[in-house]
């Protein structure tokens, strides 16, 4: 397939400090409370105690990878095979690309998208349903990728995409 049939952005991982440094914090924290709580008994508060604690450590790893490892990737294709990713499209699924405003920051959408769990502000929406992407990109970097977005499907087909 000709590259020029073919749009493909990947997003940088996010990175965010606030992150990193509130899953290191909950990991210290519990691992002191586990430890100190192991040694003197094994009661029934102690394992309920242990369950929360793993519980709180695989969200503390979640939030490591979306912001160390994840990075978001977008696909549009004319024609042909889509690879096995979650935001694939061929281009005539697409019926509208638009940008969400930032979120404000005492709203929920904002903390999780501080602890790297945002969505993407760039909506794609197809027949079925609307998809994000985008995570972690700033304005800037949030308007170049609708700009090439919207820029490959006008150059692709003469309808326009609703930005």
């Amino acid at each position: 397939m000709s590259a020029s049939l073919v749009l493909h952005i990947v997003c940088p991982t996010q990175k965010r400090g606030f992150a990193a440094c509130m899953s290191f914090c909950f990991v210290c924290l519990l691992a002191y409370g586990l430890a100190s709580g192991a040694r003197n008994n094994l009661s029934p508060g102690v394992i309920v105690f242990t369950a929360c604690a793993l519980a709180i450590v695989s969200v503390a790893a979640w939030a490591l990878y979306r912001n160390f490892v994840f990075r978001d990737e977008l696909y549009i294709a004319r024609e042909g095979e889509l690879p096995p990713i979650e935001l694939a499209f061929l281009l005539d699924e697409i019926r509208a690309v638009r940008l969400l405003p930032a979120p404000e920051a005492w709203t929920p959408e904002a903390k999780w998208e501080a602890l790297g769990f945002g969505h993407g502000r760039i909506e794609i929406e197809t027949a079925t349903h609307r998809y994000h992407f985008g995570a972690g990109l700033d304005e800037r970097a949030a308007n170049d990728a609708l700009q090439r977005i919207n820029g490959f499907c006008l150059a692709q087909r003469s309808v326009a995409v609703a930005a």
